[in-house]
């Protein structure tokens, strides 16, 4: 029982400071991500931040690690759902845009030298969590194109990429103008051309 309790004080400090990171990076971008800032915002000394973590690095992976498995989850929510694929993938549009919208540390570190160039092991985890996104993705397009709501003469794979493509191109435009509009009222322009792309046009 008293490991059990140890363990969960453990997950829960080590979810405190991947929360802090992604403040701080949303505030302040990666540049200003250091364990002396993470151990402030948490409340801790630098040296029970090294009681969780070895080091900046494996803080930054499981902060993309998180961010990809809570996205995971959503879209594992909307696929659960009772209602028609395109209402699903128009769901699974949404809550990805309202997920980052509480998050403003997501593009700031999606968009950073750090992802791209100096952490290769960060990039790889990126890189994994895009490919399984558009799986699940793929799998409501096929169940749409089965019942006839979504065309069957498209590429499900590409249809995928077109909407994770309209997400990061929304978001950066966000990220880039300091946050200064709603992503899901934008999103919702973007969603109703992209609704009429896919469907079937009926006679």
């Amino acid at each position: 029982m008293k490991k059990t309790a140890i363990k969960m004080r453990t997950d829960v400090r080590r979810e405190q400071v991947v929360q802090a990171a992604l403040r701080i990076v949303g505030k302040k971008g990666v540049g200003a991500l250091t364990t002396s800032a993470i151990a402030r915002a948490v409340g801790v000394s630098e040296a029970n931040l090294y009681r969780h973590f070895k080091n900046k690095e494996e803080i930054l992976f499981e902060t993309g690690k998180g961010i990809g498995d809570a996205i995971r989850k959503n879209l594992a929510v909307v696929l659960a759902s009772h209602v028609r694929p395109v209402l699903k993938l128009k769901r699974a549009f949404l809550l990805h845009l309202e997920f980052i919208e509480q998050n403003e540390g997501i593009p700031r570190l999606g968009f950073s030298e750090e992802m791209h160039i100096n952490n290769k092991r960060l990039k790889k985890e990126f890189l994994k969590n895009i490919e399984l996104y558009a799986s699940g993705l793929e799998v409501l397009f096929h169940d749409g194109q089965r019942l006839g709501s979504i065309r069957p003469d498209v590429d499900r794979r590409a249809l995928a990429a077109m909407l994770i493509g309209m997400v990061q191109v929304l978001v950066m435009r966000w990220s880039l103008s300091g946050f200064s509009f709603s992503l899901r009222t934008e999103g919702m322009k973007l969603w109703k051309n992209y609704e009429k792309c896919i469907t079937p046009v009926r006679a």
